[in-house]
């Protein structure tokens, strides 16, 4: 028993208590006394969990090599962001302790903080079912509350050596990442190789998810492209282009190293290698600065190889949404659907606006130097949910209900878009067409500020998509899940008045695949090694009419990853297989990989909606399909 001269009056809240003097063995007791302790300990927590996190983040990714779509200032961020959700029961705590000081024991205080930071944890691994980890959340957290109470000193003297230490850690890795990024690029940018003089410049816009038959510029009923009419008079307008890929992740690899979706590895789960030379690091070995400004985080990061050959490459950025995202906690809470159908929030917390991707290009063009440049803008604001800001939110149309959040983590909230109403589909129309207005609203925009640079005269332009987008059509919704043309027509224009004609539309179909080997072709240099594909300057330097040329089948596949179809539904396309698609004149071949095929007159029936694989009049063309597709695939 402690002596009297050991024991002191210590002020808690607005009582005084009776209690033993800071010494061995009663301490931490003193200590854990005070409310202010509990502000601490949420903190200290929070910290340790969010550096958890990031600890498991890298043996996932470094030791399991799993593929982690995270950016690197997730190591702070994570820490950073688990101390401000833990500061909210900390807060609650201290509140408690200080008005009702007898509810609130160190017991009770560690069993809280220590479910929710086992349950954090616990939310990395994805298998184990939602109460599963409740049930070993909680189990864990009565055993570490039972080990405290028997042990507050021990405790006391941890967390006030280590919470110090911690925080350090936590700046450290935010130091380090800046400096790791601006010595990176610093670095690549030094080992560049001296360019031509007066190499002109190279601009490749993706609007992510725009398909070519909602723009104006397209005999769209709507004017939802007025800028792109504009700039289609100053180049070469493609009527037909198709993507490689009804998805962003194959169709983007096609667009930077001109191969088909199944020559490379670029597939659901698995990112793009370096078995093939890309635009980025072709233009960089001719001493171009390489930039990448990505708003598609899902599958455009650095995470998934396409960021190879660019020196400065943004995706992942500092953004309160982003912070919010990267703690397990706060994503499970504001990514549930129906919290976010209770607020009436729906868009995505870490959405990059066009405006933003701009204002990123332009920072970073703005220290450049004397050396061309290409850059690659990738566009989000056309991807589901439709959500463009006013006053593009109802250009086309009221803005109704819009469902539910269209991602959820626990599927909760997740709209069927398979039961929407027409008038709900329209709704959905009108918001997409409004984001398209706003991108060329904000593409519009960067080329004034290019003009004013004095930068466009000597820059080409090249404005395409990844992939379209389904509103119903075959009864299907979104992209990724068919081969039909609504999720393969895109728009294609390039731009660059010294070198391509003004104001020329060529009716013939073109693949996206194509364009790595038409900007060297353009810019006249030497490719080593070429290309796949060929140019799309002999449809303006050719003296021949466009329609007498030759025409090759345009290739488009989806292909299937075993993990992903395991869970989709029997009736959800991608289940069927890999499936195959030939554009060829008129007509358009597809091959499912259930065995079934279908071929469309495209001009007769431009909404597919004719099946003539049955008809014995086409049987030399349908045989004629099947022996392209067949040499198409053994490379031939």
């Amino acid at each position: 028993m402690p002596t009297a001269k050991q024991k002191q009056r210590v002020k808690v809240g607005t009582r005084q208590e009776l209690v033993t003097s800071p010494g061995p063995g009663i301490v931490g007791s003193v200590w854990f006394s005070h409310p202010a302790a509990y502000l601490l300990l949420a903190a200290w927590f929070g910290l340790l969990t969010g550096v958890g996190e990031v600890f498991l983040l890298a043996v996932k990714k470094y030791f399991l090599h799993r593929l982690i779509n995270v950016g690197a200032d997730i190591v702070w961020m994570t820490p950073l962001a688990e101390m401000c959700v833990f500061a909210v029961p900390g807060v609650i705590l201290y509140v408690m302790a200080w008005r009702w000081p007898r509810r609130v024991s160190l017991r009770s205080v560690v069993f809280l903080l220590a479910f929710l930071s086992f349950l954090s944890l616990l939310f990395m691994y994805y298998p184990l079912y939602f109460y599963a980890k409740l049930l070993l959340a909680t189990g864990l957290a009565v055993q570490a509350a039972r080990f405290v109470a028997r042990h507050p000193d021990w405790f006391y003297r941890l967390v006030r050596r280590t919470v110090t230490w911690i925080v350090l850690l936590v700046v450290l890795l935010c130091v380090g990442v800046s400096v790791w990024r601006w010595s990176s690029e610093r670095q690549a940018v030094a080992h560049l190789p001296a360019a031509q003089a007066g190499a002109p410049n190279v601009l490749l816009i993706v609007l992510d998810t725009v398909r070519a038959q909602n723009l104006s510029v397209y005999g769209y009923n709507r004017r939802t492209t007025p800028r792109l009419e504009q700039m289609a008079m100053t180049g070469v307008l493609f009527a037909k282009a198709i993507a490689t890929s009804p998805w962003t992740l194959p169709s983007h690899a096609s667009i930077f190293t001109g191969c088909f979706a199944h020559g490379v590895s670029a597939d659901w789960k698995v990112p793009l290698d370096g078995t093939h030379t890309t635009l980025a690091e072709a233009l960089a070995a001719h001493g171009y600065a390489t930039a990448g400004f990505v708003a598609n985080l899902a599958y455009c990061s650095y995470a998934y190889g396409l960021n190879r050959g660019f020196a400065h490459y943004k995706d992942f950025r500092v953004s309160a949404g982003e912070i919010i995202l990267s703690s397990q906690l706060a994503r499970r809470i504001t990514n549930n659907g129906n919290l976010r159908s209770l607020v009436g929030y729906y868009d995505c917390l870490n959405r990059k606006r066009a405006a933003e991707v701009n204002a990123e290009f332009l920072c970073w063009l703005s220290k450049q130097q004397e050396k061309p440049f290409f850059a690659f803008l990738n566009y989000f604001d056309a991807h589901e949910p439709y959500l463009p800001p006013k006053p593009f939110a109802t250009k086309f149309g009221p803005s109704g209900p819009r469902g539910k959040f269209w991602y959820d983590d626990n599927d909760a909230g997740r709209v069927d878009k398979w039961k929407m109403s027409p008038k709900e589909i329209q709704v959905e129309l009108d918001a997409y067409d409004g984001a398209i207005s706003y991108l060329d609203h904000h593409v519009g925009l960067l080329f004034d500020e290019l003009d004013r640079r004095g930068l466009l005269g000597n820059t080409m332009v090249i404005i395409t998509s990844d992939h379209g987008e389904q509103f119903g059509e075959h009864g299907l919704f979104s992209h990724g899940n068919s081969l039909y043309l609504p999720n393969l027509h895109v728009p294609l224009l390039i731009i660059f008045p010294s070198h391509v004609p003004g104001d020329v539309m060529v009716s013939q179909p073109v693949s996206l695949r194509d364009l790595p080997a038409t900007v060297m072709d353009i810019l006249g240099l030497e490719e080593t090694p070429r290309f796949p594909g060929t140019s799309l300057v002999r449809y303006w330097r050719s003296r021949k009419d466009p329609s007498d040329m030759g025409v090759w089948p345009l290739l488009s596949e989806v292909n299937t990853e075993v993990s992903i179809v395991a869970h989709l539904p029997d009736w959800y396309p991608v289940s069927k297989g890999d499936m195959k698609s030939l554009l060829e004149g008129r007509y358009h071949y597809i091959k499912n990989g259930d065995g079934t095929e279908e071929l469309y007159d495209v001009e007769m029936d431009p909404l597919e909606l004719c099946n003539l694989i049955g008809f014995q009049e086409q049987q030399l063309t349908i045989e004629r399909f099947r022996n392209s597709l067949k040499a198409i695939l053994a490379g031939k």
